[in-house]
């Protein structure tokens, strides 16, 4: 909508504020958004909802003790926030224990949960870095139920998501994730603490000043990378505690005529998407569970390669072409030149190549011994990739594939995955969820506690204070 259409004034927190300076017309539709937040309630929510929120906060736990406790960004990250902390014990660094400032937990805990490409797919992107990280660390500081948490855990995945795909314009250039993250997170974190429908909206307004995030990491496979998750979880929480001591942001975050939608999307802004039907159904209850940890688009394709190798016997060996069509062909996913853990990760050649001569796609299978192995590395030669259009027409919010294998031999097999395991419609059983959580958990924690933070972060529901259920968050 033109920014001067509508004369009307509207007062919202003793300031007048006329069309003139919207791009809605007057409508202030951060206002709106604002009031949801703050009067939502956990009894609103249906109980198959809170009992996603809660497998989302068990799967963060899992991927932040795997990163915290064995990989060098997951270490350097904690240690440089145990350490620059400011002395205040708030909230866990996740694996190491270290309490620090709320802020800073929720930049090492967002940097590990968006470590080493496990997060899930949700909400437009990958959600949990963000919608959990910063309204866990507010909950563990101020001694919040398990209820507070999940339900901000929920309003964090419906946040982002609706200002996500209210705004969003395609090749915008920013990383998507992190962009939207930082509302997620102030709003996740604004119902931590509590804050009325006014200061959420100031909440919402700091995080549309705080935002952004770049692909670069990607690009270098440098651990700025995975950074994304925690800067903009940590802005998420600063957003919130700021707001919450009544300084004055902006009242017109996203729809301002110089706001977050003006600066970052071409002042796309559909009030509709952002606003209507709100509370009627949830995201999060489309959560993607990633059931193999890399790029979420080089799953089926992974699959169905798997799936050929085991019906049919197949070895590495034996194999003269891998060909794989999958929806939509990026250059950077579907590189053949791959050098690190994090390059690796996002290109199907490798993964299609790892899949191949190791028989499976797990933590195991993305390291800088796997990444350099010749074997593995003459393999990649062998893979090539196609856009598959009618693939993608055939699928509901998933991202299939399909692969043919050309043997040695002459013989030729090609199977399809439309929907590959962890997705809404093949997701993963409760004993398939936990083992996933157990490969991660187990080497940081042990078998024993690892079944023991499993068990209470999936009955998040009945903790009384969420700084009780951190001390499972470090080796005893």
């Amino acid at each position: 909508m033109d920014a001067t259409e509508g004369a009307e004034t509207v007062v919202a927190g003793g300031v007048v504020h006329t069309g003139e300076e919207t791009i809605t017309g007057g409508r202030m539709v951060t206002r709106e958004l604002a009031a949801w937040v703050a009067s939502l309630r956990f009894d609103d929510l249906p109980d198959d909802v809170a009992d996603e929120a809660a497998r989302s906060f068990t799967d963060f736990l899992g991927e932040c003790l795997f990163v915290g406790g064995t990989k060098p960004w997951g270490r350097s990250i904690a240690e440089f926030c145990a350490r620059e902390g400011g002395g205040q014990p708030e909230a866990t660094i996740i694996a190491s224990g270290v309490k620090t400032l709320s802020s800073r937990a929720a930049l090492a805990n967002g940097t590990m949960a968006l470590g080493f490409e496990y997060a899930d797919f949700a909400a437009g992107s990958r959600a949990y870095p963000f919608a959990v990280t910063g309204p866990l660390a507010l909950a563990e500081s101020r001694h919040k139920s398990g209820h507070d948490l999940l339900l901000a855990i929920v309003i964090g995945y419906e946040v982002m998501w609706r200002v996500t795909r209210a705004t969003l314009t395609a090749g915008s250039g920013f990383y998507v994730p992190a962009l939207y993250g930082t509302f997620g997170s102030a709003a996740g974190g604004a119902s931590v603490l509590g804050l009325d429908a006014h200061h959420t909206n100031y909440a919402l307004g700091l995080a549309a000043a705080f935002t952004g995030g770049t692909f670069q990491g990607h690009e270098e496979g440098a651990w700025q990378r995975s950074l994304n998750g925690g800067m903009a979880s940590e802005r998420g929480v600063t957003a919130a505690l700021l707001a919450e001591t009544g300084f004055r942001a902006t009242e017109l975050g996203l729809e301002g005529v110089q706001g977050f939608a003006k600066m970052y999307t071409d002042g796309r802004l559909d009030a509709a998407a952002l606003l209507d039907d709100l509370g009627s159904s949830y995201v999060i209850s489309d959560r993607w569970v990633k059931g193999y940890p890399m790029n979420v688009t080089l799953h089926a394709p992974v699959e169905a390669l798997l799936k050929i190798m085991r019906e049919h016997a197949i070895r590495h060996e034996d194999i003269e072409e891998i060909d794989a069509g999958w929806q939509k062909v990026e250059p950077f996913l579907a590189k053949q030149r791959v050098a690190t853990v994090v390059s690796a990760q996002a290109s199907l050649p490798f993964a299609l190549s790892v899949a191949a001569v190791r028989g499976k796609v797990g933590v195991d299978e993305f390291t800088d011994e796997t990444v350099a192995d010749p074997v593995i590395q003459a393999m990649i030669p062998r893979t090539k990739v196609h856009q598959d259009t009618e693939l993608y027409e055939r699928v509901k919010n998933s991202m299939p594939g399909r692969v043919t294998v050309r043997l040695r031999d002459g013989r030729e097999f090609t199977d399809e995955v439309l929907y590959p395991k962890g997705n809404p419609g093949n997701p993963m059983t409760e004993g398939e969820f936990r083992a996933k959580f157990m490969d991660m958990a187990a080497r940081v924690l042990g078998e024993d506690q690892g079944h023991e933070l499993y068990e209470r972060s999936r009955d998040l529901r009945s903790i009384a204070d969420v700084a009780d259920l951190a001390r499972l968050f470090s080796p005893r």
